[in-house]
């Protein structure tokens, strides 16, 4: 079974971002954050649910390599909703405010 991916309008720009923050740091860091990001969406596109629900029906994920928290939500039939990817240490403000949002 492969669940389709969306995205939040919030999440996408999360991610654009944050790939604009790491290019502009090094040259090709952004290119490798979003390697980092595609490798979970790969993994949430085959079975998103052996990442446990951590508040309400709200699950995360952790890139590899770089401090980033993918905040997503399993919805039937077979959809992941990614909600925020946001910094570990920073982004627990933003994270409570689009949770008051759901």
């Amino acid at each position: 079974m492969t669940f389709k991916v969306e995205f939040r309008k919030e999440a996408l720009e999360d991610l654009l971002n944050t790939i604009a923050w790491y290019e502009k740091q090094v040259p090709g860091l952004g290119d490798e954050f979003y390697l980092a990001f595609s490798n979970e969406i790969r993994i949430f596109r085959h079975n998103p649910l052996i990442y446990a629900p951590k508040y309400r029906e709200i699950r995360k994920a952790i890139t590899k390599r770089f401090p980033y928290i993918i905040y997503f939500i399993v919805k039937p039939p077979e959809i992941v909703i990614i909600i925020a990817v946001l910094h570990m240490k920073r982004g627990s403000i933003t994270f409570k405010k689009r949770m008051n949002k759901l």
